[in-house]
């Protein structure tokens, strides 16, 4: 059986929501600011344009910043390694930014194909733009990778943390989920187990090949 991996980032690959720990960190928002914005209907990209164009970090300091405080879920890197050896596609597909999103995954040695909103200096914010979801919205995004994936007659396997990840989980073949997506799987009926370590992902895959 041919399977793909369709994952979110923040939360879900990291252990914790980078852009949110950068727009903390920089004073952008609080704490408070940032439960909010996971309330249903709230926009993650909307949200991510808003935050950064208030960031007046810059890249040196937002870098110098996630590589000093930011970890991987356990297992990430060797996850990868294992999906490149057995040609297996791995995407990412995230409301987050290029600017911390791939100086992490270079750091961290992981090999995936990565989609994330391009963010540029504008004034003294940034701009976030998204071009890769030409025009919907994230979560139709992320649910349309995982189409993509079953199109081509794979089984997909999707991990992910957030609201924005539902309606993937809801299509995919097998649900690993972290955050608020537990809760949300458990109130409309989505299978899942919980993601901890991604080796289990590997081993999964692995027995059911």
């Amino acid at each position: 059986m041919k399977w793909a991996v369709v994952s979110d980032f923040d939360g879900t690959l990291t252990l914790e929501d980078v852009g949110d720990a950068i727009l903390t960190e920089f004073g952008v928002f609080t704490a408070a600011d940032i439960e909010r914005s996971y309330a249903p209907g709230q926009s993650v990209e909307k949200w991510m344009r808003r935050g950064f164009a208030r960031l007046s970090a810059s890249r040196r300091e937002i870098e110098s910043f996630i590589l000093r405080a930011m970890k991987p879920r356990r297992g990430l890197r060797a996850f990868s390694g294992f999906c490149s050896r057995r040609r297996i596609p791995f995407d990412i597909v995230s409301g987050g930014a290029d600017i911390y999103g791939r100086p992490l995954l270079r750091a961290w040695g992981v090999k995936a194909l990565s989609s994330f909103g391009r963010a540029r200096r504008r004034g003294r914010g940034w701009d976030v733009e998204y071009a890769d979801l030409d025009g919907a919205g994230l979560p139709a995004f992320k649910e349309s990778r995982v189409r993509h994936h079953k199109k081509l007659g794979r089984r997909v396997l999707f991990c992910g943390d957030a609201p924005s990840d539902l309606r993937a989980a809801a299509l995919a073949d097998k649900v690993y989920a972290a955050g608020r997506l537990r809760g949300l799987c458990r109130a409309k009926g989505v299978k899942f187990s919980p993601l901890t370590d991604l080796a289990a992902a590997a081993d999964f895959i692995a027995r059911n090949s």
